[in-house]
């Protein structure tokens, strides 16, 4: 996606407590970001922010953005990148006008759904064809709890982490 649209760099940002997941507990910010860490540190194109975790409370969107528009001030170009699945949700997320409004949108094309035909005027909207690799979250989460191998799916310094520190046991 990085070459794709001509990025600097791409902002990997984990959310404090996902919106649209109720009730759902995640691991440990700390575990959260020290895996991040680990799995970007080899790719100087790849950064890590904790601004959600620091701001705490529900991860919106729009509240992140916001809060990078006034690090960053209105010259500098913000790419948010979503699968489509999820840019077909934004209808339902917080103020989804004023997401659109303080950036560029980067979809990754998923298999099985198809690019809508009415594209939102207000946004600058790039549709990317990706590679795909089905690997998800709730997969690994889904084989570590029941003591099955995440051997390839994530990178070995993060399964080693993930093992030493006890962490999606069953």
């Amino acid at each position: 996606m990085r070459e794709s649209i001509g990025l600097d760099a791409v902002v990997f940002i984990p959310c404090a407590v996902p919106p649209h997941k109720p009730g759902y507990t995640p691991v440990a910010s700390s575990h959260r970001l020290a895996m991040l860490e680990l799995a970007l540190e080899d790719n100087p194109s790849f950064l890590l922010s904790d601004i959600e975790i620091q701001r705490g409370g529900i991860s919106y969107t729009v509240d992140t953005l916001t809060q990078l528009r006034r690090d960053l001030g209105n010259d500098r170009e913000i790419w948010l990148i979503l699968g489509l699945d999820s840019y077909l949700e934004m209808p339902s997320w917080k103020q989804p006008d004023k997401i659109v409004s303080q950036c560029n949108l980067a979809i990754a094309r998923r298999p099985g759904y198809a690019i809508p035909s009415a594209v939102s005027s207000k946004a600058k909207v790039r549709f990317v064809e990706i590679t795909g690799i089905e690997i998800s979250s709730s997969e690994i989460r889904s084989r570590m709890a029941q003591g099955k191998s995440i051997r390839y799916l994530v990178p070995h310094k993060v399964e080693a982490y993930i093992q030493k520190h006890g962490i999606y046991k069953g």
